[in-house]
């Protein structure tokens, strides 16, 4: 990476998309930023184990390139592995860290209370799914009762005002059928300047209110969603975490209906005001 003729600058990085590494019986797939200057990395990674000597399938392939892809861009981890590593030390130090450091995906975001308030950004959909058939499922949801909060921040490459990058801090409420898989969500949205993507500080947030919002949007405005098979098991009010029903959300939320994310749906009959 680094031969004689070549050097690093402040503004010099390093990254490699869904690169495989192959260490005995494990495939590991892994996305990465390297900044030299300072020893700072942001990665994700998956780790498929095989038998020894076989190789992955195309559709192992293709969903371990996945997940991890997902799991860089909502909930990357973050660690300082040494200035200016060569190519060889870097993925070792990359390895190192999988295995005894921040593991293969960052820690959930930890819920911080503050008492000052930011008002949330509106990005409202009102061009949802409203047939029959989606109204009954969601008038059947409806009648659950035990609720889900989340709450995730990520830094994105949106301006806001004079800054290059967006904290944006997703609130969520759902609920859903662990049988079906169909599930109902409202959310809120917070955005905040950020002017640097490897230092910068958590935004001071009302959370209260922004769970209040995500929680009035489901109960009179939801979003029909449903969960694959694979991941509805966590719809179980028991289940020890929700993380792939998260990545499902967010990933409907960004999927923008007439150019507004997917916060809310249209009301419809049962949740008139």
């Amino acid at each position: 990476m680094t031969p004689n003729n070549t050097y690093y600058t402040t503004k010099s990085i390093i990254s490699e998309n869904c690169l495989w590494m192959v260490n005995s019986s494990r495939h590991i797939c892994v996305t990465y930023v390297y900044f030299p200057y300072n020893g700072c990395i942001h990665y994700s990674a998956s780790i498929l184990k095989m038998a020894k000597g076989d190789w992955p399938t195309p559709e192992q392939i293709k969903g371990h390139e996945h997940t991890t892809t997902r799991r860089f861009n909502i909930r990357r981890a973050n660690a300082n592995i040494g200035k200016e590593l060569s190519y060889k030390d870097m993925l070792r130090k990359i390895r190192r860290e999988m295995c005894i450091g921040q593991g293969c995906v960052g820690p959930r975001k930890k819920i911080i209370r503050y008492d000052d308030d930011i008002s949330s950004v509106e990005c409202i959909s009102d061009d949802g799914d409203t047939t029959n058939s989606i109204i009954e499922l969601i008038d059947n949801i409806s009648t659950f009762k035990h609720v889900k909060t989340l709450k995730y921040s990520c830094i994105v490459n949106e301006s806001h005002g004079d800054a290059p990058f967006t904290i944006r801090t997703y609130y969520i409420a759902f609920k859903g059928d662990l049988n079906t898989g169909d599930a109902i969500y409202g959310a809120c949205l917070s955005h905040c300047g950020c002017y640097s993507k490897e230092e910068y500080t958590e935004p001071k947030i009302n959370d209260d209110s922004h769970y209040e919002t995500a929680m009035m949007r489901m109960e009179k405005c939801p979003v029909y969603i449903n969960i694959h098979d694979d991941y509805k098991y966590q719809l179980y009010n028991e289940s020890t975490h929700c993380e792939d029903v998260m990545y499902s959300i967010i990933d409907k939320i960004n999927t923008r209906v007439g150019g507004f994310m997917q916060i809310k749906g249209p009301r419809v009959f049962g949740y008139l005001d």
